[in-house]
């Protein structure tokens, strides 16, 4: 009984996840449409939306759901570590490449960066991390070899991140050979965008205190915008992304002289 409660858990979050991940490619689907692509009724469906919904993953409409507006709630860090996972993963090991010991980085708040903490802790050492990510910092805070400084402010509940003055007065002190930097949006006219303006701003401060700024996004935030610009495209220096379509969505940045790994 044990194993199969375990089997029907598994089950079920990767069925959640699949959703997420649907809603990340088309934005809005209707509960048919759902059933239909993952093989199962339309009341589990539903079950799973309404669960998704007060984690703040995802809005219900009328016979379906919705990716949340920009400017509405996040959803709780946990659940937006299951959207795009596998391409997180796939960015996070394409990031580590790049990270020699000894050098000294920026991370944002993101999953994506979560996901870049996971493996640096296994694989790299004698590194100097700055993160307003309190996840991220815990993550890192368990290698010893690491050197973690946490920037102070205001703790953001549903993202984990900590924002304002505070840590932009830690952050003039500081600078960072590579910075990674995740958003809601990379396009050419907008660069690197976010949905919260708080945020925006000390990513956008971030990004100037660091020689190299690296974008790790998927392939969904290519070629869009959201509400707040935080980095010019020109002060990219190179791209990570993985995804359905990323080789396509790429084009564009390619035949703008930036630096692009499809992974």
């Amino acid at each position: 009984m044990a194993e199969e409660a375990v089997l029907i858990g598994r089950n079920l979050a990767e069925r959640r996840r699949q959703i997420l991940q649907l809603l990340e490619e088309r934005q809005q689907l209707t509960v048919r449409e759902i059933s239909q692509a993952l093989a199962v009724s339309d009341v589990t469906v539903r079950q799973d939306l309404i669960a998704l919904e007060k984690e703040g993953a995802l809005q219900r409409t009328w016979g379906g759901a919705a990716l949340p507006a920009p400017g509405r709630k996040e959803g709780s860090f946990a659940s937006r570590l299951e959207i795009q996972k596998f391409e997180k993963q796939a960015i996070a090991a394409a990031a580590v490449d790049l990270i020699e010991d000894g050098d000294t980085l920026l991370l944002d708040a993101s999953t994506t960066a979560f996901a870049i903490a996971q493996r640096i802790k296994e694989l790299k050492k004698d590194l100097y991390i700055i993160t307003n990510g309190l996840y991220t910092a815990l993550e890192l805070g368990n290698n010893p070899s690491l050197t973690v400084v946490c920037l102070g402010g205001i703790v953001r509940g549903d993202t984990g991140s900590l924002v304002g003055t505070l840590g932009e007065e830690v952050l003039s002190r500081l600078h960072a050979g590579k910075g990674f930097f995740s958003a809601r949006g990379l396009s050419l006219q907008h660069g690197l965008s976010e949905s919260n303006i708080q945020e925006a701003q000390l990513k956008a401060l971030m990004s100037r205190h660091t020689n190299q700024v690296i974008a790790v996004v998927d392939s969904t935030k290519l070629g869009q915008a959201s509400f707040s610009s935080f980095c010019p495209f020109d002060r990219i220096d190179r791209l990570i992304t993985a995804g359905t379509g990323a080789k396509e969505r790429s084009l564009p940045f390619i035949e703008n002289g930036l630096s692009v790994s499809v992974v």
